[in-house]
């Protein structure tokens, strides 16, 4: 068996709350709201990003409900967002 090894960090888990979902979705068991999540890196200034969040989803006419964060211990450093895919990901990938 071959052992590989990958770099992880604890990331700073970012939740947008963007809308409240359809009831029909949540009876048949989808979430209450809609929105993004990302885990980005520790080393970002999480007010600053916050800002840059708030910008981005209003630039791309989302609603937005509100942003929390949080800590998520051992992620993989290859699994973190960046500023350019994120806001090419909320582009691309608008919720209504």
């Amino acid at each position: 068996m071959e052992k590989k090894l990958i770099e992880v960090c604890d990331a700073i888990f970012v939740d947008v709350t963007c809308m409240e979902n359809d009831m029909t979705d949540i009876k048949c068991g989808g979430p209450a709201t809609l929105g993004y999540e990302f885990n980005i890196s520790p080393d970002e200034d999480i007010n600053d990003f916050k800002a840059f969040l708030t910008k981005c989803i209003k630039k791309h006419k989302m609603p937005l409900m509100g942003i929390t964060t949080n800590i998520r211990k051992n992620i993989p450093v290859s699994d973190l967002w960046t500023r350019e895919l994120i806001e090419s990901y909320i582009q691309k990938n608008k919720i209504y």
